[in-house]
């Protein structure tokens, strides 16, 4: 009764999975880009496209297929799961080696993402533009407790992988992709430290307060990041030597549970852009300008 239960519970984890990762997020994020578009059209808001929305939208095009492609396809094995009735363990990996797949097209878009933001960078400064003189800290954007549990998590996932080294050497590749992952967040999260937090707009033409609202998003992301992911990665090594026992399949479907949520926040946090930022400062100097 117990192992029905299990693979009742992975199974709609798996399915949410599907419809969270390859069928819902693109599809706001479509929308997202097209109502952006639509609101603020490159003719009246060129500042806003520092690359041509027609490249975007081929971008777009591209990706879709892909995402249709490895929903349908995680659908199947789903099915196929289901259908041989397959044990709730071996269900529960083979929806992480379908998560794997359909996460792969956020890091084919980082690259274009990245270049995106250094293409904002690079557009020509305004005319006047804005001096911040107040020494910004990284508490004014940051509570506490929020830098102290993600420095916490990586430094937490750091002393488990070398127990986990210590207790069971068969683990080495594990834990070091794991201390390697983690030391990279934990170098990152001391940088944003330790240097002044008042320099690097997203863009030369965003107003002081979007500025603002960026950056206490980007520093509560990256402190929320290692918390959450140093608490997995010590989970993982542990699991892996071991030291704790932990039902295979719950670990699993907590990791999808985990990403599910990721990708919801990201969109959430694009919607809420859209809906919040001062666009006004996009306006080209000949554009209409909008009745009172």
């Amino acid at each position: 009764m117990v192992a029905d239960i299990q693979t009742v519970l992975i199974a709609i984890v798996f399915a949410s999975q599907i419809l969270v990762l390859s069928f819902l997020t693109p599809r706001l994020r479509n929308h997202f880009y097209a109502r952006m578009f639509t609101r603020y059209p490159p003719q009246e808001y060129p500042r806003l496209y520092p690359v041509p929305p027609e490249r975007i939208r081929r971008i777009q095009s591209c990706f879709k297929p892909l995402h249709w492609t490895l929903g349908l396809g995680a659908a199947v094995t789903l099915g196929v799961g289901l259908i041989r009735d397959m044990a709730a363990p071996d269900l529960a990996r083979w929806m992480f080696y379908c998560l794997l797949l359909q996460i792969l097209p956020l890091y084919l878009a980082l690259p274009w993402s990245i270049k995106w933001a250094k293409a904002y960078r690079a557009m020509p400064p305004p005319s006047v533009r804005s001096a911040e003189l107040r020494p910004w800290r990284m508490v004014d954007f940051v509570s506490p407790l929020r830098i102290g549990l993600g420095l916490f998590g990586l430094g937490l996932s750091l002393v488990c992988a070398m127990a986990a080294f210590r207790h069971r050497p068969q683990v080495l590749i594990l834990c070091l992709w794991c201390a390697s992952f983690s030391s990279l967040l934990l170098l990152r999260m001391i940088y944003v430290l330790f240097r002044p937090t008042g320099v690097g707009r997203p863009d030369p033409y965003m107003s002081a307060t979007d500025i603002f609202g960026a950056r206490q998003r980007r520093f509560r992301a990256q402190f929320a990041f290692g918390a959450v992911f140093g608490g997995i990665f010590s989970a993982l090594v542990l699991y892996a030597a071991q030291l704790i026992r932990l039902d295979q399949a719950y670990l699993l479907v907590g990791i999808s549970i985990v990403f599910q949520l990721l990708g919801i926040a990201l969109v959430s946090a694009q919607r809420r852009d859209l809906q919040t930022r001062d666009f006004s400062v996009y306006r080209g100097e000949s554009a209409p300008q909008p009745t009172p």
